[in-house]
């Protein structure tokens, strides 16, 4: 049964459900598959209309997402720096005392299955050090003025789903912090780096450009105002060798208008695409009839550059 019965702005629709059932009266998708779905010279490995239907709800042999350590870290940082009630609940998070090994098995038997009991429970497990990185990462956004400000009222974590005018298909997203007076779009970022050539890099790897235009439209068509402005406030993650006290950067990165009209494109193009397949029943793989993949254009040019070199 869908939790979502009309288009609207749903506060209280948890990350667990967001994130693993259809939260809609019929098929919808989020950035993170109209990412799947873009395909053409975007494709990049595991992104086809098939790999989006293995992982989705449609698919009734869906494999559980695998929570990877980035996965679980991130949204350790997003609960405690948005949602602070969550991340100081007990019920949520489990610490595991300094020094915590599960191969001590008989000097911290204790510590190991309260961990074990903790994780049964449905707790996400953070270390001594993981918790201290986190809260040092909060505290460095917290402090920086103009990102408190930006993270400050409104509210964290809301659901926003709506249809497409175009297809009729549902559309969803959840915006990091949805500001009172909607005068811009946030999504905030973790990054190895928070330069400017890393979050560029970032900004293209993970097509930030996308999600960042289907959240503006979201907030647009349920909110009835465009918010004029998306920024990323980001955080460098503690490097090698960190220790509490030590600076970590933030930035505060915006999109040009001209990365979010690109983003509104490709949402276009798969949004089209998902629609279509959901009429065929039909998710293409990479390529399932014979296409050309040959020598790439930089490539391409050398060799031409080399055969005219030879030829002189």
């Amino acid at each position: 049964m869908s939790i979502i019965t009309a288009p609207g702005a749903y506060p209280d629709i948890s990350n667990e459900d967001y994130h693993g059932r259809e939260i809609c009266p019929a098929p919808s998708i989020s950035s993170t598959g109209l990412k799947k779905m873009v395909g053409g010279p975007f494709q990049a490995k595991g992104c086809t209309p098939r790999h989006y239907w293995e992982g989705s709800p449609l698919n009734p042999n869906r494999k559980p997402q695998e929570q990877t350590d980035a996965l679980r870290l991130g949204s350790a940082f997003h609960d405690a720096l948005l949602l602070p009630a969550r991340w100081m609940d007990r019920n949520c998070y489990h610490v595991t005392p300094e020094g915590f090994s599960r191969a001590k098995t008989k000097a911290m038997a204790g510590d190991i299955a309260d961990a074990d009991a903790a994780e049964a429970a449905g707790c996400t497990i953070v270390s001594a050090e993981e918790r201290d990185q986190i809260n040092a990462m909060v505290k460095a956004m917290r402090e920086h003025p103009t990102c408190d400000a930006l993270l400050t009222g409104g509210q964290a974590e809301v659901t926003l789903a709506w249809k497409d005018e175009e297809t009729g298909v549902w559309l969803r997203c959840r915006p990091d912090f949805l500001r009172d007076n909607l005068s811009c779009g946030i999504n905030v970022k973790t990054a190895a780096d928070a330069s400017f050539a890393g979050f560029q890099s970032d900004v293209t790897k993970y097509r930030y450009f996308m999600s960042a235009a289907l959240e503006l439209d979201g907030i647009e068509v349920v909110m009835g105002k465009r918010p004029p402005l998306y920024v990323h406030p980001t955080i460098e993650k503690p490097g090698k060798g960190w220790q509490p006290g030590d600076y970590l950067p933030v930035a505060l990165w915006t999109l040009t208008d001209e990365d979010l009209a690109h983003g509104r494109a490709l949402n276009r193009i798969a949004i089209r695409r998902f629609a279509d397949c959901l009429s065929a029943d039909r998710w293409p793989g990479y390529a399932d009839e014979p296409a050309a993949c040959g020598v790439s254009g930089w490539a391409r040019k050398q060799i031409d550059e080399l055969i005219e070199k030879e030829a002189a």
